[in-house]
């Protein structure tokens, strides 16, 4: 069985999250016209610019 990728403080990273050396988080995802996007941010605001983002996905504003 794989294991689950973490983050350093142990919490589980989810599909499209990854962390960086300098603690920074990426989030990627794919745009409805297939182009690959990356965000950059800080671990206070991890979920709240992920979930922004995928509101934005769903309702085609990007």
């Amino acid at each position: 069985m794989a294991k689950s990728r973490k983050d350093y403080r142990g919490y589980a990273l989810r599909h499209g999250e990854c962390q960086r050396q300098d603690g920074r988080y990426v989030f990627s995802y794919t745009d409805s016209l297939g182009k690959r996007h990356y965000i950059y941010i800080y671990a206070e605001a991890t979920t709240d610019k992920k979930q922004e983002v995928m509101a934005n996905l769903q309702g085609k504003i990007i």
